[in-house]
């Protein structure tokens, strides 16, 4: 049995210098994390899932209650807060609640296209919601 390095079983590394302190303008952050090797990836479509929306309902129906998608506040100091996390179900309620809205006031909101396609445009900054509205 060959063993391997820990080296060999991460998947990203950090870049040096790339934190910031709390007290920066945009807020303090950990080192930015960067893939050890470009050309080692995760398989793609594993498990019958190749979309974003698969792989959230694949979450809730291997693990409803794991954790899914978490933030960070800032605390009132500046420092950031640990993570919290909201489930693969609650995620999935929120993304139909979403959708749900949408169709029944799209005839308000979404107008066809000259295809005749419906597209809407989100604008909104980095937050759990704009993750959600994705799906």
């Amino acid at each position: 049995m060959t063993s391997t390095s820990q080296q060999d079983q991460q998947w990203s590394i950090e870049v040096p210098s790339t934190s910031r302190p709390p007290t920066h303008p945009s807020g303090g952050r950990g080192n930015i994390r960067r893939s050890c090797d470009p050309l080692a990836s995760p398989m793609l479509g594993a498990f019958g899932v190749r979309t974003l929306y698969e792989a959230l309902r694949r979450g809730r129906d291997v693990n409803p209650l794991g954790p899914c998608l978490g933030f960070r506040a800032t605390s009132n100091t500046g420092y950031a807060t640990p993570f919290v996390y909201s489930s693969y179900g609650e995620c999935v309620s929120r993304v139909d609640a979403l959708a749900a809205g949408l169709e029944k006031g799209g005839e308000h909101l979404l107008d066809k296209n000259d295809d005749g396609m419906l597209l809407i445009g989100i604008y909104m900054k980095n937050c759990p919601e704009w993750v959600l509205a994705e799906h």
